[in-house]
């Protein structure tokens, strides 16, 4: 019966061991085989407006005909909303096709046909329901609003509390695009050289993946395992007992 036992305990160890691959997003194989290093896919990114985008306006000066003011961080519940028609109807000039075009496009076309109404109108825009999504090894992972067209790496990091301990540096990810066939981006944190070389920036929808190291891997089985030892502690001990009777 013993032999029996410990050859259970042998099992559990080696399925556990097996299933702690499911704490990393992807396995390490699939995850890194095809990610580009961190000095690619990294120039200025520019979008171009699309339907159910929410557009934040402010005319300097005109609050009375904007939907923030100047310091404001408005909520989704606000803005302008671009319908699935791609238009948007904005104070004054009144519904615009907004779609395939830039931000940039937008504000100097507003400020030309609000010119009409008003004197030297000044206009800033912002998309205001952008979202990044931080997983993994972070103090507070989930969604971040991004207002501006880019946020960096470390803002990133840094607005979902930091890194855990227990993050493994060296083997950061950003999954951008079609899910279906995302592009992947390596980054290593520990690498002072690349990351001064590199403008680390996140664009709307990217996924930042924290992988979790090897101590946090091995930590996770022992926790699972500890119940399951304990029970067959009991169980041997019982064995034990059973035998030394007879």
């Amino acid at each position: 019966m013993l032999k029996n036992i410990f050859l259970l305990i042998s099992f559990i160890i080696f399925i556990i061991g097996c299933g702690s691959k499911d704490y990393t997003l992807f396995s390490k194989n699939q995850q890194f085989a095809n990610a580009s290093n961190n000095n690619v896919n990294n120039k200025i990114y520019r979008y171009k407006i699309k339907p159910y985008y929410r557009i934040s306006v402010l005319f300097y000066e005109h609050p009375d005909i904007s939907t923030r003011q100047i310091g404001d961080f408005q909520e989704d519940t606000v803005g302008i909303l671009v319908n699935a028609d791609g238009i948007a109807s904005f104070p004054l000039v009144g519904d615009l096709k907004v779609t395939g075009m830039y931000v940039e496009e937008l504000e100097k076309k507003l400020k030309k046909l609000a010119s009409e109404f008003i004197i030297n109108p000044s206009v800033n825009l912002n998309i205001i329901n952008h979202r990044i999504f931080v997983l993994g090894e972070v103090n507070q992972p989930g969604t971040i609003r991004a207002t501006n067209t880019t946020m960096s790496l470390f803002e990133a990091i840094s607005s979902s509390g930091g890194l855990k301990d227990t993050s493994r540096k060296n083997e950061v990810l950003i999954i951008r695009g079609d899910l279906k066939k995302p592009d992947l981006i390596k980054i290593d944190l520990t690498n002072f050289e690349s990351l001064t070389q590199n403008n680390l920036t996140l664009q709307p929808y990217d996924i930042l993946y924290i992988n979790p190291n090897n101590a946090k891997n091995f930590n996770t089985t022992i926790n699972e395992l500890f119940p399951v030892i304990q029970l067959l502690q009991s169980a041997t001990s019982s064995a034990l007992n059973v035998k030394s009777i007879n």
